[in-house]
């Protein structure tokens, strides 16, 4: 089956338009993980200033620092990483669960859920499938970065200035062909999503003579999704002013009281610029994920339903 690139790629678009209280439930999910984001920060902030005056006391003595006191201080520092820690996992979860939701509303609009939302096998799957295949294109970009090193290693080596002009290729080559790669498998979640099963490689045999529109329809998707967080960061400025974030960001990171504030989630300004910024990543999220459940709809010709997602 064929499918339009333009029409794709404005799946996201027609899916909060058909859909607005998927928009709604995103918004929320991700507005709880940030307010919790900004209260362990919150209380890691004490820890986070002792540490530092701790090390700089440790720098300012007339004696060096011992190792085990480099250690304490280190070791405290790993502390307070860790009350951390649990965020990354949380985020990676719930990155899963939206993921999910916006291929099933596309895939399955009348699935059950409030905003097709769900924690269950197929939200891992696609925990599992994005990770390894985020691993992948990893290990993709390192390989360029050491073939433009070595190619650059040689070039200066050599004093050839023409093998300048290979590393430039090279580099450029590497670059087009991790491209080539992440389109190849960016129908992956639609097809895990799908056919409930891990889907790491499937994408392929999908995909196989439409690199040109996948492409194509990439490039519409990321400038719809640049467009959207630009306007809607105009809109959503004043808050972070409000709220003195924009001044923790620009240089007041060293002042408490300015991160204390920044932070404070029973700042009602802390809360509503949270509500802003959920919504702006909440449609974020449906204009950059729904157009690849679109074209993996299209292309296997299913029609208006997949029952299996």
């Amino acid at each position: 089956m064929t499918f339009s690139a333009s029409d794709a790629a404005f799946e996201g678009f027609r899916l909060v338009r058909r859909k607005p209280m998927a928009l709604v439930a995103w918004t929320l999910l991700y507005a709880v993980l940030s307010l919790a984001s900004l209260f362990a920060m919150s209380s890691a902030i004490e820890p986070l200033m002792a540490w530092a005056e701790r090390m700089e006391a440790l720098d300012s003595g007339t004696a060096t620092p011992s190792a085990e006191e480099v250690l304490a201080a280190f070791q405290g520092l790993g502390e307070v990483m860790l009350s951390l820690a649990w965020l990354i996992p949380v985020s990676l979860i719930v990155g899963a669960m939206l993921m999910a939701a916006v291929a099933r509303a596309v895939l399955n609009p009348r699935a059950g859920g409030f905003g097709y939302l769900r924690l269950g096998m197929d939200e891992l799957r696609v925990f599992v499938v994005t990770l390894v295949l985020a691993i992948l294109m990893f290990c993709a970009w390192v390989a360029v970065g050491a073939l433009v090193g070595v190619l650059a290693g040689i070039a200066g080596a050599t004093g050839a200035n023409w093998l300048w002009l290979v590393v430039i290729l090279g580099g450029l080559a590497g670059v087009g062909a991790v491209i080539w790669l992440a389109i190849r498998l960016s129908l992956a979640v639609p097809i895990t999503v799908a056919e409930n099963r891990f889907a790491f490689f499937d994408s392929f045999g999908v995909t196989k003579g439409r690199f040109w529109p996948l492409f194509g329809m990439a490039v519409i998707t990321i400038v719809m999704v640049l467009v959207v967080q630009f306007l809607l960061g105009i809109v959503t400025m004043p808050l972070a002013l409000m709220t003195g974030q924009q001044m923790w960001t620009f240089g007041a990171g060293q002042d408490p009281e300015a991160l204390r504030t920044a932070l404070d989630v029973t700042n009602p300004w802390v809360i509503a610029s949270a509500l802003a910024e959920a919504v702006v990543y909440a449609l974020t999220v449906g204009v950059m994920y729904a157009p690849f459940a679109a074209a993996y709809r299209d292309i296997k010709g299913l029609g208006a339903e997949t029952p299996t997602a």
